[in-house]
């Protein structure tokens, strides 16, 4: 039996520039249907002639609205989170046919990641979209405002306890990760915050610290430059210095032959591999860490193993925001010391210390309420 022909129907639409788009479908009433798409597109200043690949249009809007002017290390990071994940998937698609159902699937491949890594990709899917819609590459983003990621939120961070900070500081007491520490846990200081510290930032007669310099390491690199660029402009602050760190911080500043409060030998700022070997100081007096698990009470060299509890750089921040809200700081004050931008994270950290102090005060009252079934002698 000859194959029977299928039959194509086309015709054409002229742009107002006088330009020819030529439609195909493969029934009048398809062609119909497209004619009309294509004329409700140009009514909404879509430019029908354009036929973006997602990649091309990708890197179009990465020149134009992020390089430059983003820092550092956040255009390092955006680059990563296009280059690994969303590229990967909308790379070769022309941008006109990505659908929202295209975007669910992106959505349930990324399920596995983080809900970090999750939301970045959606936020810059989302911003890539807006834009194309913005310039009239398309009528409407595939990103609808309802979607979202779907994976649970990290634990709530935990602070150290009154007792942990201190047997912290004693832990390592003497070394270059004792100051580091003790500004942490007495200034709420960023990791770049402290590594770009520099000994003009201190006021030493107003007790002060000026929080202008920042490090922060690109994704990929081993070192970075100190410079004036704070995480948020919020974080260029005046963080009041407490008796212990004055002493700590005057001594150490004697002593110093560097720019730095923290340095290396050779008097620069810490790179990456210098300030991991500095928290392995930390670790190293922390039980269950190592290759060999560690014990309380076990020595290794000079090392005492005595923290039996495991704790990261963040959480000595965490730890002091919290604080100040027990010392009954208002928020406004507590965003302002912590260089927040907005208070939402902030607020964030509020209630989690409401809720373990709510937490704390239901439990007491239910023992209390029920100490009637105590026999007392």
């Amino acid at each position: 039996m000859p194959d029977v022909k299928k039959k194509t129907y086309a015709t054409h639409i002229t742009t107002p520039t006088g330009a020819r788009v030529y439609v195909k479908a493969n029934s009048k009433e398809e062609l119909e249907e497209k004619v009309f798409q294509k004329k409700l597109e140009m009514r909404a200043g879509v430019d029908i002639t354009s036929n973006y690949i997602f990649k091309d249009y990708c890197a179009l809007w990465l020149r134009t609205y992020k390089k430059g002017k983003l820092r550092p290390s956040s255009y390092s990071s955006l680059c990563s989170t296009l280059d690994n994940h969303i590229l990967p998937f909308f790379g070769d698609m022309p941008l006109r046919d990505i659908k929202s159902m295209h975007v669910h699937l992106f959505l349930n491949e990324i399920a596995q990641y983080s809900q970090s890594l999750q939301q970045k990709c959606l936020s810059n899917a989302r911003s890539i979209f807006d834009s194309a819609v913005d310039n009239g590459i398309i009528a409407k983003s595939p990103v609808r405002k309802d979607d979202k990621i779907t994976a649970a939120g990290p634990r709530e961070e935990e602070p150290l306890t009154d007792d942990q900070a201190k047997a912290l500081l004693a832990a390592v007491e003497g070394t270059r990760a004792y100051t580091f520490c003790l500004i942490a846990l007495s200034t709420g200081m960023r990791r770049g915050e402290i590594l770009g510290l520099m000994w003009e930032d201190i006021d030493w007669d107003e007790k002060l610290i000026h929080v202008t310099h920042n490090k922060s390491f690109p994704v990929d690199a081993e070192d970075a430059p100190v410079t004036e660029l704070t995480k948020t402009e919020a974080g260029h602050r005046d963080l009041p210095i407490s008796n212990q760190l004055y002493d700590h911080l005057l001594t150490a500043y004697n002593a110093s032959q560097s720019d730095f409060v923290l340095c290396m030998k050779n008097g620069a700022s810490l790179t990456k591999t210098s300030f991991r070997a500095l928290w392995e100081l930390v670790q190293a007096r922390t039980a269950g860490r190592g290759r060999k698990k560690r014990e309380l009470g076990d020595t290794f060299g000079n090392v005492n193993v005595s923290l039996d509890f495991d704790c990261h750089p963040h959480q000595l921040r965490h730890t002091f925001i919290t604080k100040l809200f027990e010392e009954g700081l208002d928020i406004k004050a507590v965003q302002y010391l912590a260089g927040h931008s907005t208070p939402d994270m902030t607020m964030k950290v509020y209630t989690h210390y409401r809720n373990r102090m709510r937490s704390a005060i239901t439990n007491s009252q239910v023992r209390q309420a029920l100490s009637y079934l105590e026999i007392r002698q």
